[in-house]
């Protein structure tokens, strides 16, 4: 558990800027600043905290008030939230780690070190692109510059495989081993090398259309590859969350938002809910037509049931399912739905298992107890399929698509069990034909349309999990996006009324705006750091380098 003392000195001063130092984490014993280390990076990109708190909205999982188009302001508070924790707490903790375990000869506690700070740094250019990197945290320089987007990568490959080596190297590790202060591993090494191997595919991945900029590139791939020592189902890298309320509180952000405040944000999308039951009111050309997801009780808990009126008109309505639609022009997607709209679940937040009771949540309703998600044992069967279909590996890029599948599934019911032990399990015959209809869909496709197959299902996995979904659309452009009919229309097949009426009925959109493809710097670095600056900066034209359109 982590210690309140750390996490109230972690958290109490996070508007402040990001080159002032606001304790000397050096002067920690190791152990104890790995503890702080992983809090603080597990937190960056916690779901339903600073930027995660209404960003997976913009891949399309949820629908969020907040962000109701892909509206981007330099002011929005979440992003300098997420930039501030990251720069002032996560990277300087790394940076302590790595430079604390390489003076003392741990190397164990450098390499934790180095693989945090390769995930932290990866996310950071993967949302801004160009970043400050080689003068960030380096004393003296309070305005440091910004480095080249592919720069940064290739430092990182270098630094990952810095701890690689040091992993593998069993005279390196004659020192002291990590145990519960490791929140992530317990000191296994060996799954610390998984992990190490794991981001660096990820890093691989993410650059293959630009390829030509990373040193060794195809060498590296192949290398690892070959080697195939990559996470599996139970050793995900992700931050543990608890129950416990004191002496911090250590459950889920996002269940706290949703299940614990006092107002809702965060509505299930109808394009994702259209996704999973096969429906196609407005995904026209859904590549799962006519295949129901056993992971939807998993996901989200609808509050009510297919014959109960709502408190106001609704927006979208399927049924027990009640949502607004993104870019809804409809003013019924501004009215209060508390206690009928459908929210998100025990996978995703520790919130609760969808019985089909269709009974309002309360604060006692779930628990709490869900990981967040860093780095899944699911993704690696997914980016082997990529690369195969991309021709980058050899590989039967359907049998990848089913293990990926499979992991998700393994990795749904575990976080499930974890939160509630008395969660029902999903059905054997259930799983067995969900995953055969998906395969005869691929069996079906072409070249483009087994692509789309593949990294639909990987969003899918990546519910609730939005910066690698984000990075994946840019990608690959799948999933396909919700942008509304040729007429910019929306549809819900249950009318926009407070009585259940199975009507389908259509309304206008706003002018949904052009797809942002990178972050604006937040303006509370701006005003502080001339070296970043938005000038000239158009978030649907500009891009990370791998980002080649």
């Amino acid at each position: 558990m982590i210690c309140a003392a750390i996490a109230a000195l972690s958290l109490s001063g996070c508007n402040l800027d990001i080159n002032k130092n606001p304790y000397d984490v050096t002067k920690l014993d190791i152990p104890q600043l790995l503890t702080c280390t992983e809090y603080e990076v597990g937190a960056t990109f916690s779901e339903g905290y600073y930027l995660n708190a209404n960003f997976s909205s913009y891949v399309h999982h949820t629908v969020s008030r907040e962000v109701a188009n892909y509206s981007l302001s330099a002011s929005y508070s979440t992003l300098g939230n997420t930039w501030s924790q990251a720069y002032r707490y996560a990277i300087k903790n790394c940076d302590a780690l790595i430079e604390n375990g390489d003076a003392e000869g741990n190397a164990i506690y450098a390499s934790i070190g180095r693989i945090l700070r390769a995930h932290v740094y990866m996310n950071l250019v993967d949302l801004w692109g160009d970043i400050p990197y080689s003068e960030a945290n380096v004393p003296g320089i309070e305005t440091p510059k910004c480095d080249a987007s592919e720069d940064i990568y290739n430092d990182l490959l270098k630094s990952l495989n810095k701890a690689i080596a040091d992993l593998k190297d069993a005279t390196a590790k004659n020192n002291i081993k990590p145990a519960a202060d490791d929140l992530f591993y317990a000191g296994d090494d060996a799954k610390w090398l998984k992990a190490a191997n794991t981001l660096k595919l990820k890093l691989l991945v993410q650059s293959r259309l630009a390829k030509a900029k990373i040193t060794g590139w195809a060498t590296e791939l192949s290398a690892l590859i070959a080697e195939d020592n990559f996470i599996g189902d139970g050793e995900d890298l992700q931050f543990p969350h608890s129950k416990n309320i004191t002496p911090a509180d250590e459950r889920n952000s996002g269940y706290v938002d949703e299940y614990q405040g006092g107002q809702k944000s965060v509505w299930i999308s109808p394009w994702f809910y259209e996704c999973l039951n096969g429906k196609s009111f407005n995904w026209t050309d859904n590549p799962f037509k006519t295949i129901v997801d056993p992971r939807i009780p998993y996901y989200y808990y609808k509050q009510a049931k297919a014959t109960t009126p709502t408190e106001n008109e609704t927006d979208y309505r399927d049924g027990a399912f009640i949502s607004i639609m993104f870019g809804s022009n409809s003013t019924y997607s501004s009215m209060s739905q508390e206690n009928y709209m459908t929210i998100v679940g025990i996978y995703p937040v520790g919130g609760i298992y969808d019985d089909g009771s269709g009974t309002k949540i309360t604060s006692t309703s779930g628990n709490g107890i869900c990981p967040d998600k860093m780095l899944q044992a699911y993704s690696v069967p997914f980016m082997k399929a990529e690369l195969a279909l991309a021709g980058e590996i050899t590989g039967d890029a359907k049998a990848l698509l089913q293990a990926g599948i499979e992991a998700s599934l393994v990795h749904v019911q575990a976080v499930s069990k974890a939160s509630d032990p008395a969660c029902p399990s999903i059905a054997a015959a259930d799983a067995t034909s969900f995953i055969n209809a998906i395969l005869g869909k691929y069996d079906a496709a072409d070249a483009d349309h087994k692509m789309e197959i593949v990294m639909t299902q990987k969003w899918i996995a990546n519910f609730y999990n939005p910066v690698e979904a984000y990075s994946d659309i840019r990608r690959t452009g799948y999933p396909k996006l919700f942008k509304g009919d040729d007429s910019n229309k929306a549809w819900t097949p249950y009318a926009q009324v407070k009585d259940p009426t199975p009507t389908l009925t259509s309304y206008d959109l706003v002018n949904i705006l052009a797809y942002p493809r990178i972050m604006y710097y937040p303006q509370s670095e701006i005003t502080v750091n001339p070296n970043v600056t938005n000038e000239g900066r158009v978030v649907s034209n500009s891009n990370v380098f791998w980002d080649v359109k």
